[in-house]
């Protein structure tokens, strides 16, 4: 096979270790028939075992042109319907190939991993267009992303997660899993579909909120929101939260309602 050095542009660290591609695929359950997309093909492991599930059809999502050869070769021995996309995700409209919502898997690159998941989650009409998404982050991210009221890791990219998603991380992967070697562990989060907060709220509002909320984690809300949003002290009573109160108090619940409280001011 073709030998191709990993570029640090695209944040390339391809997973090698056949039994945690393995659980990634029991991880996301019955594939077979569904849609799926995979953003990275990279070499092909994670795309081997993908096709082995006999999914409907198969987008696979690869930057970097140097691997189309290697990638083309894995597709084009498979009966399933695939498409190679040579781009980056950020640029491709990844659910115009698909009359049904996909199942998406991602060994995401470190340094764009939480923008690429905020694409994903938020989609401008509505609700997200994916099945579930099954995606590789560095340890620190996946904790953040899963991570509850009063822990440290608990900021913004938990609350943008939540409200869009329900997230768990499934397992913990290490580092020697992946050539080349990262200086760091990682982990595989898996997001099922939340359709209720969207729906509920006013989502531009509550991403303001929690914005503003955590450019200052330390400090009490009321003083960080008192300039933004008129009367804080009396939203957040009527929202059942503690006056001193810290962002990293403060759950996703009544981060929503207090979106919903602002909102209803302005009427």
């Amino acid at each position: 096979m073709q030998k191709i050095n990993p570029k640090k542009k695209f944040g390339q660290n391809f997973l090698t270790d056949r039994s945690i591609v393995e659980k990634i695929i029991l991880s996301a359950g019955d594939i077979e028939n569904k849609n799926i997309i995979e953003i990275g093909g990279g070499s092909g492991n994670l795309t081997k075992h993908l096709l082995k599930a006999k999914p409907k059809k198969l987008l696979v999502i690869e930057i970097d042109k140097d691997y189309n050869n290697i990638l083309n070769k894995v597709l084009e021995n498979s009966s399933v319907e695939t498409k190679l996309i040579a781009d980056d995700v950020l640029n491709t409209d990844i659910y115009s190939y698909f009359s049904e919502p996909p199942v998406i898997f991602g060994n995401l690159p470190y340094n764009i991993s939480t923008k690429i998941l905020a694409r994903l989650l938020t989609e401008k009409n509505g609700a997200p267009k994916w099945d579930k998404l099954l995606l590789m982050f560095q340890l620190e991210v996946a904790n953040r992303i899963v991570a509850k009221p009063n822990t440290k890791q608990y900021g913004r990219l938990s609350l943008l997660a939540q409200f869009y998603s329900l997230p768990s991380l499934k397992f913990q992967i290490s580092k020697d899993s992946f050539f080349p070697v990262p200086k760091v562990e990682s982990a595989l989060v898996k997001f099922q579909k939340n359709c209720n907060n969207y729906a509920k709220y006013n989502r531009e509002l509550f991403h303001d909120v929690i914005k503003k909320s955590f450019q200052n984690r330390r400090k009490m809300l009321k003083n960080t929101l008192k300039n933004t949003y008129g009367d804080i002290f009396e939203l957040m009573k009527l929202c059942g939260i503690d006056e001193n109160s810290r962002p990293e108090n403060i759950t996703l619940k009544q981060f929503c309602e207090l979106a919903r409280a602002i909102e209803k001011t302005r009427e």
